[in-house]
């Protein structure tokens, strides 16, 4: 295949120059569940088939290991022994701030695999629950850490919100699969009796699982390999 050398594949694949071949196949995997075109929202149909060619050629690149040597052979310079080349700014040590958290935040910006959760395209009540409890986690979370002063507050808040997120995302779904069956099968017990309460929770269940599927689509979520 040609290779473009001022396509910077490793960016569009959000891995590391040397990431693993499992950690590109699982970021190739997470971004195709997240931009393919079906999955794109009414009028961006064109921006995800363009994203869409930008990862499956990046990841056509790396998957192959002859083809990815020899990228990252054109995409760093080298030298005529073949070291490759710095650049000025890299070869001048940057002067570092006094700044206490500086190993905190660096420990927190590492590679690693990462969930990505994306509630937009969500009906407004089912945001609104997920926020909700995404606010209490981040409560939460940053109250019990406050007994490792602020390096236990920040990283509390931050897995607060996530899990309070997912927590949401299910009381979402339980909703949308619990209510239809208590209501239809409220119904069907004061229109027909005991059997009329079965057949209504048997309706309530289809429309449920139906509201439930169609919720699972709609919400993104997902996992990634970043670097940062």
């Amino acid at each position: 295949m040609r290779i473009d050398p001022s396509l910077d594949a490793y960016r569009e694949l959000g891995v590391a120059p040397n990431a693993s071949a499992e950690a590109i196949r699982q970021a190739y995997l997470a971004l195709v569940r997240r931009y393919h075109p079906d999955r794109a929202p009414a009028g961006r149909v064109a921006e995800y088939e363009e994203r869409m060619k930008r990862i499956n050629t990046a990841y056509e690149l790396l998957s192959n290991p002859a083809t990815r040597q020899l990228y990252d052979r054109l995409r760093t310079p080298q030298l005529p022994n073949g070291v490759p080349k710095r650049s000025a700014a890299a070869a001048t040590p940057r002067p570092q701030p006094n700044d206490p958290y500086t190993h905190m935040r660096a420990g927190y910006q590492q590679r690693l695999y990462r969930a990505q959760i994306s509630t937009r395209g969500l009906p407004p009540w089912a945001q609104a629950l997920a926020g909700l409890f995404a606010g209490i986690g981040l409560v939460v979370g940053f109250v019990l850490g406050l007994p490792f002063g602020i390096i236990g507050c920040i990283p509390g808040a931050m897995v607060g919100i996530v899990v309070g997120l997912f927590v949401g995302l299910w009381a979402v779904y339980l909703l949308a699969l619990g209510l239809p069956i208590a209501l239809l099968g409220w119904l069907g017990l004061l229109m027909a009796g005991e059997g009329g309460l079965g057949v209504g929770a048997l309706l309530g269940l289809g429309i449920g699982l139906f509201w439930v599927r169609r919720l699972w689509r709609r919400a993104q979520i997902y996992t990634a390999y970043h670097s940062r």
